[in-house]
C-alpha cells in the first residue's frame, strides 16, 4: 500500500492506526474473510486475530435464525447499512451485542471487501438470556447415495446407543455435522453441545475443555472432539483415562456425557504414523462411522448445488436460479480434496460474482478454482502436458505472467498438500508466514484457506 506522496504503508501499520480507534473496527475482503481486526474489536468479541485472519466470518461467528451479519449484508448489496443493532455468538457461545455502521468497499467499480465500526451494547459473556446456535439435523442432510443414506442410518443407531462415538472421514466432508445430529436426535438441547477443534486449539483452551468434561452434567451433554490426531499424546492419554473412567460408570442407563471424536485419515494408519495413541483408539472404535468424501457422492452434486444456492440466496437476498450445465459437468468431473466445505466455499464466491445474472457460468467461479481447468469457451489447448497450457488465438504469455501463474499454482498445491494450514506450508516452501500471506494476497488466494 502507498501513500499519496509514493510512500510505502504496511499491513503493519495500518493495523497498528486501527488499533488506535476506540471502536471496534472489522474489515473482510469480497468473500466474507476477515484482513483487518483492530484491538477494540478484540476486546468486545474475546477474539484473537489467529482465530479470525483469513477465516470465513460464518466459521467462526454464530448469528441467530432471523439475523445475517451486517458485513455480508453490505457485500451482498454493494450498500452501506447504518445503525444497525446485531447480537450473535463468539466461538465459546458467549453473547455480543453491538450497534454497527457498515459499508461496503467499491474499487473501479467493483466490490474490494467491506468495513464495519461497532459500538459495544453488551460485553460477552454479560448476559444470561441467550439464544443457542442452531445445529444441523438429519433432515438438513443433501444428499440421495447409498453411502449418504447408509451412514444417516448409522447415526441414527448410534443415536440411540450409549457407545462412545469415532467418525472417520477426510477434512470437510461433514463429520461435524453428522455429529451435530447424532446429539439432535438423541433429544439434547442445541446448546448442550460442545464442540472443539484440535487442529487450532490452544493448550488453554483444551485446559478449559478437559476441566469442563471432569465436572459434574446436570443435564445431558454432547462433548465433540475433531481431528483427534491433532491432539497431542499427553493430552490424548489424559482424554483415554477420562473416557475408560467414564465406561465404568455405564450400566445401562442413559449417560449425562455423550462423546464423540473424529478423524480425518484412516484410524489404523493413524496409530501406525504415531499420530493416534492405540489405547485411545480401542477405547473409541466400539463404533465407527465413516464419513463419504464428495469425490465419492458425485450424483450428489446436483442436489448440494440446489441447497447452497437456497441456502445463500436466502442469507444473502439474492435471486439465483441455477448452475449452468457447463459448470455442473465440471464440478462432477472434479476430485474435491476440501470435499463439501470446498465447494460451500466456491458456490458462495460464484455467488458473490454473479451480480444481476441468476444462472453461475465458468466466469462467476472463483479466479484460483478457474485456473484448475480449460474455459469451456475457449479453443482446444494446442498443448495438454501441464497446467499452463498456450491456446490457439491467444498470445504466448510473458515471462512475468507466466512466473506468477506458476507461483500461484505452486502455492495452491502446496496449500491443498498441508490442509491448508499456513504454518506448514511456509515451512515447505521455506518462507515465512508473512511471506507466504502476502503471496497468497497478491495471487488472490486467501479464499483457499480454511
Amino acid at each position: 500500500m502507498k501513500s499519496h506522496r509514493g510512500t510505502v504503508i504496511s499491513t503493519e501499520f495500518v493495523s497498528a492506526m486501527l488499533d488506535q480507534i476506540d471502536r471496534g473496527i472489522h474489515v473482510v475482503d469480497p468473500n466474507g474473510r476477515t484482513i483487518f481486526y483492530n484491538q477494540k474489536m478484540r476486546e468486545m468479541e474475546a477474539m484473537n486475530d489467529i482465530d479470525l485472519l483469513d477465516k470465513r466470518l460464518q466459521d467462526i461467528f454464530q448469528f441467530h435464525p432471523d439475523e445475517r451479519s451486517t458485513l455480508l449484508q453490505a457485500l451482498a448489496s454493494k450498500k452501506p447499512i447504518l445503525n444497525v443493532r446485531q447480537s450473535y455468538f463468539n466461538v465459546n457461545g458467549h453473547e455480543i451485542m453491538t450497534l454497527n455502521d457498515t459499508f461496503p468497499i467499491i474499487v473501479n467499480g467493483e466490490i474490494a471487501g467491506a468495513i464495519e465500526m461497532a459500538r459495544e451494547l453488551r460485553q460477552v459473556g454479560q448476559t444470561k438470556d441467550t439464544k443457542p446456535p442452531t445445529l444441523s439435523s438429519f433432515d438438513h442432510w443433501t444428499g440421495s447415495t447409498p453411502l449418504v443414506a447408509q451412514m444417516i442410518f448409522e447415526g441414527k443407531k448410534a443415536a440411540h446407543a450409549n457407545d462412545f462415538l469415532l467418525l472417520c472421514g477426510e477434512a470437510g466432508s461433514g463429520k461435524e455435522l453428522l455429529a451435530q445430529s447424532i446429539h439432535l436426535e438423541r433429544g439434547y438441547q442445541h446448546d448442550a453441545f460442545h464442540a472443539i477443534d484440535f487442529r487450532t486449539a490452544s493448550s488453554e483452551s483444551i485446559d478449559r475443555f478437559f476441566s469442563e468434561m471432569n465436572e459434574p452434567s446436570n443435564e445431558p451433554v454432547t462433548y465433540f472432539m475433531g481431528h483427534v490426531e491433532y491432539l497431542e499424546l499427553k493430552w490424548q492419554e489424559l482424554l483415554n483415562q477420562h473416557l475408560i473412567s467414564e465406561k465404568q460408570k455405564r450400566s445401562g442407563e442413559s449417560l449425562k456425557q455423550f462423546f464423540i471424536l473424529t478423524l480425518s485419515q484412516d484410524p489404523i494408519d493413524a496409530v501406525q504414523d504415531g499420530l493416534l495413541m492405540k489405547d485411545l483408539y480401542y477405547t473409541v472404535s466400539e463404533r465407527t462411522i465413516f464419513v463419504p468424501s464428495l469425490r465419492e457422492r458425485l450424483e450428489d452434486m446436483k442436489e448440494l448445488t440446489e441447497y447452497f444456492i437456497e441456502d445463500f440466496n436466502a442469507r444473502f437476498q439474492t435471486s439465483v436460479k441455477d448452475v449452468s450445465e457447463e459448470v455442473l459437468h465440471l464440478f462432477s468431473s472434479y476430485d474435491w480434496p476440501g470435499n463439501v466445505r470446498e465447494l460451500e466455499h466456491v458456490m458462495e464466491a460464484s455467488m458473490f460474482a454473479l451480480g444481476n445474472d441468476q444462472q453461475i457460468e465458468f466466469t462467476h467461479l472463483p479466479h484460483y478454482f478457474r485456473l484448475k481447468f480449460d474455459d469451456p469457451a475457449s479453443p482446444a489447448p494446442v498443448l495438454d502436458s501441464s497446467a499452463f497450457m498456450v491456446k490457439e488465438g491467444k498470445a504466448s504469455q510473458t515471462l512475468d505472467a507466466f512466473l506468477q501463474e506458476a507461483e500461484s499454482y505452486y502455492i495452491q498445491k502446496s496449500l491443498q498438500y498441508h490442509d491448508h494450514n499456513i504454518t506448514k506450508t511456509a515451512d515447505a516452501l521455506g518462507m515465512s508466514r508473512q511471506n507466504l500471506q502476502y503471496r497468497m494476497k497478491k495471487n488472490g488466494l486467501l479464499r483457499l484457506k480454511k
